[in-house]
């Protein structure tokens, strides 16, 4: 069934004035000053509306994928935002129905088109269901399908591959499916026009999944997911490399006694660089959690982040100066009950500056990317004052610096890596759409 998809939305997008937002440095040691904010745009109704996900478009604006329920027919519908350069809307339209649907992650196709991933309760045959769009340069439709067992499947990361299909990580909770867990990492490969080529699930007997995949230079995928290994064990990160076909080459558990998660890894020209949080290791509660790995899975060296409070690092890319610039967020700095926090280092994970970004509520980065001109574009959501609702926040960072930065505290910690629990491979049954 090809879900519904709403016309262009009349969007008030509101633009914040830097007095408004409060930027504030964590203390010690880096060694260069922040980017010098640009611009700042928030998006949103009088409900809640949170932006997951953002990349430059070829005419220098931005797409935004996130989800809202200010707009469109259901109680939570995905939600694609065009913007200029300046970050002024140029269209947006939700996608759903009348329950709950939600837009996780996007790219832009080599057609100039986008390809949304995310997960649908309004079509299906399950709870929810995996959920992929492709849409044409102006939003609209050429194919919308689901895929799914009875019960709960979410697709969080489609990445577009070379051959022009698509690759989806994420999640299955197949209970009436004998052999796997209660959940378990789910990736599955689409064709161009979204048929199945083929799905894989991986883990054990109690609960694992899959935040993110990208494509590596071989033709396989690098996973980067959690497991747990026996019903009373918290989290711990799962970094998963497969060849073409979804067949495990290698995997490696990292973690300690706390909850350990990697939700973003890249490849680079030496290995892996992965980021995420770590409750095992570091200075707080959760601290922002960097590791870069080897070709196969060998720990090179790893980094925390943070102060005494929680600091959750959701995703990493890597500079073109060769480093790596981290988005997520705290709540040991900055002004309010969590702040966007950006941190950049240099090859080896030293820091180079960081910055907060918010105000007195509740501030949230998922997403940041380099753009064109050398600077950075981030999105999330922010809390306007006086309000119990979020808006989806675009922000702007400039190749210029700021002003002085100082000190981030930083700290290596000890890993404890393992072989991983037997997989579990094979998808059971066909998807639908197939």
């Amino acid at each position: 069934m090809s879900a519904k998809i709403l016309g262009v939305l009349p969007l008030l997008p509101l633009l914040i004035s830097l007095s408004l937002l409060a930027f504030s440095l964590t203390p010690l040691n880096a060694s260069r000053s922040p980017p010098r904010v640009e611009w700042i745009k928030t998006y949103g109704g009088v409900r809640g509306d949170v932006g997951w996900a953002v990349r430059q478009t070829r005419d220098g604006g931005y797409i935004i994928i996130g989800t809202t329920s200010s707009y469109g027919e259901g109680e939570y519908d995905a939600w694609l935002i065009k913007t200029d350069e300046r970050g002024d809307v140029e269209w947006n339209r939700t996608y759903g129905g009348v329950k709950w649907d939600v837009g996780w992650s996007l790219e832009e196709t080599r057609d100039g088109g986008y390809i949304l991933a995310g997960e649908t309760s309004s079509w299906g045959s399950g709870h929810y269901d995996i959920w992929l769009i492709k849409l044409n340069s102006r939003g609209d439709e050429e194919w919308s399908l689901v895929y799914g067992w009875p019960d709960w499947d979410i697709g969080y990361c489609v990445r577009e591959l070379r051959d022009g299909g698509y690759i989806v990580a994420g999640c299955t909770r197949k209970t009436r499916i004998i052999g796997g867990g209660y959940w378990d990492a789910l990736l599955l490969r689409v064709d161009p026009l979204g048929r199945v080529l083929w799905c894989k699930t991986y883990g054990g007997p109690y609960e694992d999944g899959a935040w993110h995949v990208s494509e590596t230079g071989d033709g396989g995928f690098i996973v980067a997911g959690y497991t747990t290994i026996s019903i009373d064990r918290l989290a711990d990160a799962w970094i998963i490399k497969t060849d073409e076909l979804g067949e495990v080459e290698w995997d490696v558990i990292y973690g300690g006694d706390g909850d350990d998660w990697l939700f973003s890894i890249e490849e680079t020209e030496d290995g892996y660089i992965a980021a995420g949080a770590t409750g095992s290791h570091g200075a707080g509660g959760y601290d922002f959690w960097l590791v870069k790995l080897d070709g196969d899975g060998g720990i090179l060296w790893n980094r925390t982040y943070g102060g005494a409070g929680s600091d959750i690092g959701w995703l990493v890319r890597e500079t073109k100066a060769g480093g790596y610039i981290i988005i997520g967020g705290t709540t040991s700095y900055g002004e309010g009950d969590w702040d966007i926090w950006v941190v950049e280092t240099d090859g080896d994970g030293d820091p180079l500056w960081n910055q907060t970004y918010g105000g007195a509520g509740r501030d949230r980065g998922w997403c940041i990317e380099g753009t064109r001109d050398g600077g950075y574009i981030l999105v999330g959501y922010t809390t306007p004052k006086n309000s119990k609702y979020w808006d989806a926040i675009l922000l702007k960072l400039s190749p210029e610096r700021h002003h002085p930065g100082r000190n981030l505290t930083y700290v290596s910690a000890t890993l404890t890596a393992a072989s991983s629990i037997p997989l579990v491979i094979g998808c059971g049954r066909r998807f639908r759409g197939q």
